[in-house]
Order: C-alpha cells, then structure tokens, then sequence
C-alpha cells in the first residue's frame, strides 16, 4: 500500500511535457504524435505495469497524431478529416499507417511512460498524400504509399501479419509466450475486422462493439504461423501469420452492427407514397394525374429515408428529382410495382434495388394530458426492397410511430417523420443480412451464355465453371434453346469478381468473353 501511495506521488510530480500532442514537422517532413500511459498500480510485477503504460501511450500518440493529420487542408477545399468521413477505406488504410508504427522515443518515469511516433508524410496513402495541400516553399508530398504491408486475400481467408507482447512474470517464460501469441492473434483478428467495417460503425459504442468480437478472436483463426520471437528486456515479443476466416468474422460482425458487405451496397432508389391526415389516398410525385400533385410536405417519408440510407452506407443513392421523372416515363406504378416495370426502372436509373413503399397519418384524438388542444397520430409506414435484376423482394418492413403536436397536420408530418427513420434502420439492417448471405454462403448469379454450338458444349462449359472457378460453388442449367444456355451459379464473392475469373482465366477448352454484368447477373459469350 505504500508503494502504491508513493507511485501516485511521484506520478503527480513528474515534469509536464512541452511538447505539443501532435504535429507536423514541414522541414522533416513527418507527422508527430505524443502519447503519454500511466501505469495500472495493481499489476502484479513492473515489467507487466510498464508494459500496460507503454500500450496507453502508443495509443495516446496515435490519436494525437491522427487529430494533427486530419486538421491539414487538402487541394480541394476542406480537410482531411472530411476525406476520412467519406471513406471507410481510406481510414482503414492511415488507420493502420499510424498504428503498425513504432516508437521512435521512450521516455519511462517512476513507472509512467512517455513516447513520440513518427510517420513520414510521404508514405501516407497515395490519394491521401497528393491531396494534401503543403505549405507555400515545401515540396508536394511523394505518395510512395506506406511501408505498412497490407493484408491477403487467399480465397475465403485474410492473411494478416501482426505482433503481440507479454511481461513474463515469476521467470515463467512459456506463458508469457503463449500470451504474446494470444496478443497477437488478437491484433491480427482486428486489422482484418478493420477492413470489413464501413464509416457507418463511427459511432461511440464502435470500440464496445469491437471488443465484444474480439473476445472470442481465436475462432476466427484457422490457423497461424510465428514468423519472429524476441525478448525486450522482461517483455516477451512474437510476430504471427494468422489465416483469418472470413465467412466465421463476417457474421460476428453483422451480428454487432459491424459489416461492410464484400458486394457494397447497392445503388438504390427509394419511391414511397404519402398520406398525411385529412387525405383519402396516399399520393407521390412520380404517380400519374391527379394524385401525382404534391407539395414538398408530401415527400417527407421519401427524404427522411434517404437521409438515414445515406447515414446507413448506402453511398449511391438515386436523385429523388431523377427517380420521380423516369418513374413516370415508365407509368402504370401506383401501389404495386411489377417486376417489368422494376427492370425498365433499371434500364433507365441504373438502379440495382428500388425502396418501394407507402407511409400512412392517422389521426387519434385530442391528449387531455399534454394540456387543451394537443392532438396525437399515428404513422405507418411499409415496404419492401425490390431486386431490379429479376423483381425478387430482399426484404419487408413496416414501423408504425406515434406523435403529438397542437394540431393533426404537423401531427402527422412528426409521426410520418418517426416511423420513416424506424423504417429505413430496419431496411439497412436487413438488406446488411441479405448481403452476409450472400458473401458468407454464396452470391446467387444468373449467367447467360451466348454462342453455345450444342448441348454437350452446354454440359462441358457448365462442368468448366463448377471446376475451374475460384469461388463457385454451384452451377445449375436453367435451360438450352437455340445457341443461349441459361445458368444459376453460386458464387462465393461478386458477379464482377466472377466476370473476372472467367475472362482471364483458361477453361479448358472454352474461350470467353464478358459482354455485360449487373450486381446479380453475366453476359457470357463464347468464342471460337
């Protein structure tokens, strides 16, 4: 207890830092971060109290580090930081910049740790180093690209190379061993979480979402190799090759909210009709005639799904002005929308799903409680996502909301509001499980092949892609008429990935030639 007492004491009077958090170094040329970690005064030796401050203090620097870098103007107008925001991808990759550095200085007091990283702005990310807009005299920066080594693909398998630590405690060096390792199979499991999770998990339960995943992160591993072992005074050190399961880690996380879904998102267009209270049907502004007169107050269901799909990840959403115009070129769409009418939506928009929907006010009465005149509503809104390609419904929702307000109008414009929100998070959830299906289990393709002399060449080219394709894990023939062979495929991994394979890879005997995709189909040709 009075070692304790003394270690706070001498905590308390250690010398304040000059420094700044973080900084760039224009002459060097390099981005700084200072981090600072106290010990945990209940750890059972030095060597693991060291240990822990040193971690707290590399994370330290690196967040500082990352505020300095997302200060800086790029060409373009605004920040980084704004960059960051719009790209998951990119964050992942300065993400692991910043955090695969080490220390270039350690300062240790009385058990505390103090420490600097320090990044070489010419080894950010390319697109984020030409962006970047330098001081006036200073050379544009190199974009070299980063000197952190990105993770693999082998089939449904990340490959990630990471180090793990561990103090040895009572001389006990193969435990500390074993630690490390469980350190660094941890490590491992999370710069591949990292790549699989989009912009939309910034939020600040990510890193209790994250955790709740890694604590079982040797499941994910299916198997791993220690490429290095060292020993840093009472620190034990490994570095581990880890093959991490893609299908086992992407359903954890879609379970915590997590997934950025191999596919992406698709690009969508939303068409829900409205009726507020006092209106006898709902209407839109891409229906025909009379109901298709709305003010700006009737698109509220419309535009409030927008807002939370574009919150949600879906980054390619159709022009709601563009959606209402092609829709009534199309015509007949009311209520219901046919599959026809969905494929010539695509062929028009370039839609891969549409939001098909109506959302409905009802007035409820007066709410004596809330004082005189307050009136109270309800909304339902319901709707189903429609697949473009063959008019195959994705997914169903419907939310139903209550509000109040001083009158039934603005009622239900608030309920409509509410239940529209509900609706869309609802949406995004289970179009993400749709999308988990899809990578994990197998992506259901409809491939057309064109220029098939016979039969028997259906059967061998049907064998080929079963055989020859990475990825597919089944193929059936839906049917053979006059040279077109129509197939089902399931495919671990997306149409254009296997658009890929079958051009670039030799088929046995087969030559073949894309002539056109979509999210969910192939347009085969075969050659000579």
């Amino acid at each position: 207890m009075l070692r304790r007492f003394a270690l706070v004491a001498v905590l308390a009077a250690a010398p304040t830092l000059a420094q700044t958090k973080g900084e760039i170094d224009w002459n060097r040329r390099v981005l700084l971060g200072h981090g600072q970690g106290a010990p945990d005064l209940n750890a059972p030796s030095v060597a693991v109290a060291r240990l822990g401050a040193e971690r707290a203090a590399k994370l330290d620097a690196y967040r500082n580090a990352l505020e300095s870098l997302k200060g800086l103007e790029v060409q373009s107008g605004g920040t980084v930081a704004g960059m960051l925001q719009n790209d998951a991808t990119l964050m992942t990759r300065v993400d692991g910049t910043l955090k695969g550095v080490k220390p270039i200085k350690t300062h240790y007091y009385s058990g505390g740790v103090s420490l600097d990283i320090e990044v070489p702005l010419d080894e950010l990310p390319p697109e984020l180093a030409r962006a970047i807009r330098v001081p006036a005299g200073v050379a544009p920066l190199a974009a070299s690209g980063g000197t952190v080594p990105a993770a693999q693909v082998q089939g449904d398998a990340i490959v990630q190379v990471a180090q793990g630590e561990a103090a040895v405690l009572d001389g006990d060096r193969p435990a500390a061993r074993q630690k490390a390792t469980d350190d660094a199979l941890r490590r491992a499991v999370e710069m591949a979480a990292g790549t699989r999770v989009s912009s939309t998990t910034e939020t600040k339960d990510f890193q209790i979402r994250m955790d709740r995943v890694l604590t079982h992160a040797q499941g994910f591993v299916r198997r791993y190799e220690i490429v290095k072992e060292s020993m840093d005074g009472a620190v034990v050190q490994v570095a581990v090759r880890a093959f991490i399961g893609t299908a086992e880690l992407d359903k954890d996380l879609e379970a915590m909210g997590l997934l950025m879904a191999r596919k992406g998102m698709p690009r969508t267009m939303v068409l829900i009709a409205e009726q507020n209270i006092g209106m006898v049907a709902p209407r839109a502004v891409w229906m025909r005639g009379e109901r298709a007169l709305v003010s700006t107050d009737l698109r509220i269901a419309e535009t409030t799904v927008l807002d939370a799909l574009k919150n949600g990840g879906f980054a390619q959403l159709i022009d709601p002005e563009i959606a209402a115009e092609k829709t009534v070129q199309v015509g007949g769409i009311a209520t219901e929308i046919t599959a026809a009418q969905a494929r010539k939506l695509k062929s028009l928009t370039g839609a891969e799903v549409i939001l098909f929907g109506q959302a409905v006010a009802i007035a409820r009465g007066e709410v004596a409680d809330l004082g005189p005149g307050w009136r109270s509503c309800s909304a339902t809104i319901s709707g189903r996502a429609v697949n473009t390609d063959n008019g195959d419904i994705l997914s169903t929702a419907e939310t139903t909301q209550n509000a109040a307000q001083l009158d039934d109008l603005s009622c239900g414009k608030e309920a409509i509001k509410k239940a529209s929100r509900a609706f869309a998070q609802d949406m995004t959830k289970k179009i993400a499980a749709r999308f988990v299906k899809d990578v994990s289990s197998g992506n259901d393709l409809h491939v057309t092949v064109r220029k098939v002399p016979s039969f028997r060449t259906a059967s061998d080219f049907r064998a080929a892609l079963s055989q020859r394709v990475r990825g597919v894990r089944n193929v059936s023939q839906r049917s053979f008429a006059a040279g077109t062979q129509e197939l089902d495929v399931t495919m671990l991994g997306t149409a254009e990935e296997f658009a890929q394979e079958v051009e670039t890879k030799k088929l046995g005997k087969f030559s073949v030639r894309v002539l056109g995709l979509t999210a969910n189909t192939v347009d085969l040709e075969l050659g000579p």
